[in-house]
């Protein structure tokens, strides 16, 4: 479009001074959205071949430059005319957002849920390093199994069953990150067209691994006794799931555990329906409180498909992580993994064989315990203290966020936008929602940051939510349990 109208003001078809239709009509009459004929008209700007007036239009410049041959063109607008159109979500923005604040200067990042660097076994991963490289030679730098480095299978197979959940070395698949292995589950169960199910709120990798296959997401409801299992049925009474996605143990975002009754019920139900159950246990050793209900999967094998990673306890930088699963589905796991990127670093598996054959991981898991748990306790102190009447949160009994539901009346996008104004990030609730939800949420992430930042950023956030909000429809508010 760039170029008919480059064509048409050089042969003089388009004269000095003349009106172009408005963005709107050009999109019907080309038969392109409108942002195209926005972008269009931004390009020819920028060309100094058009001008804008506000209320008025657009125009053809009076002293247009002389119109240069295509093929002089050093640019890359012409993609966005080539490039498949894309639709971006509430998770899309937000994890741009907290990718881009992670280091901006001035900005208490709230948002991000990485673990803390100050916690990272550097020395005991870069001498499992330099001994796997003496140990193994040139293999370190060689193509390793599909399924994983032997060593490290192993390794995942012994930390299983110290868990109380033992899985067979052949169970086990070595992802690039638990993100990958959500990936490649969701595209091993689903076609386009089929439907998926998962919480309310939930993990945004898991909402968008489950989109991106073409499959329509449902949603189900999380309380304090995690997924309600009743709605599930429910909803399984009017249609038919391949796959549910839960965190059974210390679930992101809100903390909570699915309670014993609803572990059965949901396991019955997988039998019934024939259902899969992909089980994300990415935070479940990061436990502070009570006792670790264990694994879903070593209770319904064949129904449950369980993903883990080391990302957020031991080294997010490593990428490492893994399915464990039983039956057919695991020649397809295998399929896709092997279509994705054939297998996952192996040096990196290597030193993490090496850290864990030498009982690293326990004793880090120890340190790391006791470090995030101080760090929960000061934002939830800060948004006791900073946030009470405002909102509503529970005290997690593990995993790396805190849930806070809003006792105000705030527009998200206005919550946003004076958050950043007082140097504070969060992630909205409508990021992990999978469905509109009635009221505002947000999602904390203390794992990253020190203590007295915490605090700090939960003082900026109350005086976010009072510019941006109105008074609480009860002079009480919500309790900060």
């Amino acid at each position: 479009m760039v170029s008919a109208v480059r064509e048409a003001i050089a042969a003089g078809e388009l004269v000095p001074g003349e009106k172009l239709p408005p963005t709107r009509e050009l999109a019907e009459l080309a038969g392109v959205n409108h942002l195209t004929a926005v972008r269009v008209y931004r390009r020819l700007r920028e060309l100094g071949l058009v001008t804008s007036q506000v209320g008025r239009g657009t125009f053809v410049r009076d002293s247009a430059p002389a119109v240069q041959p295509d093929w002089a063109e050093d640019d890359a607008d012409w993609q966005r005319y080539v490039l498949p159109p894309i639709t971006e979500s509430a998770g899309d923005r937000a994890m741009d957002e907290m990718y881009r604040h992670s280091q901006a200067r001035g900005l208490i990042p709230l948002s991000v849920g990485y673990p803390s660097a100050e916690l990272f076994p550097f020395a005991e991963i870069q001498r499992a390093m330099s001994e796997g490289l003496e140990g193994v030679g040139s293999r370190a730098l060689q193509y390793t199994d599909i399924a994983g480095l032997p060593e490290l299978v192993d390794q995942v197979a012994a930390l299983s069953a110290e868990r109380g959940a033992p899985e067979d070395p052949s169970n086990i698949l070595i992802t690039t990150g638990a993100r990958q292995a959500l990936t490649l589950v969701a595209r091993a169960l689903l076609r386009p067209g089929d439907v998926a199910a998962c919480e309310s709120p939930s993990f945004m990798g898991v909402i968008e691994s489950l989109k991106d296959t073409g499959a329509r997401l449902m949603s189900v409801p999380v309380d304090s006794d995690g997924l309600d299992t009743n709605v599930l049925e429910q909803l399984l009474a009017r249609q038919e799931i391949k796959v549910l996605a839960l965190q059974t143990r210390c679930h992101n975002p809100t903390g909570v555990d699915l309670s014993p009754g609803r572990r059965a019920h949901l396991i019955e139900l997988a039998r019934r329906h024939g259902f899969f159950i992909l089980e994300d246990g990415l935070y479940a050793d990061l436990r502070f409180e009570g006792e670790d209900p264990g694994a879903l999967r070593r209770e319904a094998p064949s129904h449950v498909i369980y993903v883990d990673s080391f990302s957020k306890i031991v080294s997010g930088g490593l990428r490492v992580g893994w399915v464990a699963s039983s039956g057919p589905v695991r020649d397809r796991l295998l399929r896709a993994k092997r279509t994705d990127d054939m297998h996952s670093p192996t040096l990196t598996q290597l030193a993490l064989a090496r850290f864990l054959a030498a009982g690293g991981y326990q004793d880090h898991l120890v340190r790391a315990r006791d470090f995030y748990r101080e760090r929960r306790d000061a934002l939830h102190e800060g948004v006791t203290r900073h946030l009470g009447g405002l909102v509503a949160a529970e005290l997690p009994g593990g995993g790396g966020h805190l849930w806070l539901t809003l006792g105000v009346s705030v527009d998200e996008g206005e919550l946003m936008t004076e958050a950043v104004r007082n140097g504070v990030t969060f992630v909205p609730g409508s990021a992990v929602i999978p469905e509109p939800d009635v009221g505002t949420h947000m999602r904390l992430s203390y794992g990253f940051l020190d203590p007295e930042k915490l605090v700090e950023g939960a003082r900026r956030l109350g005086r976010a939510i009072r510019a941006a909000g109105e008074q609480p429809a009860v002079s009480a508010g919500l309790p900060i349990a």
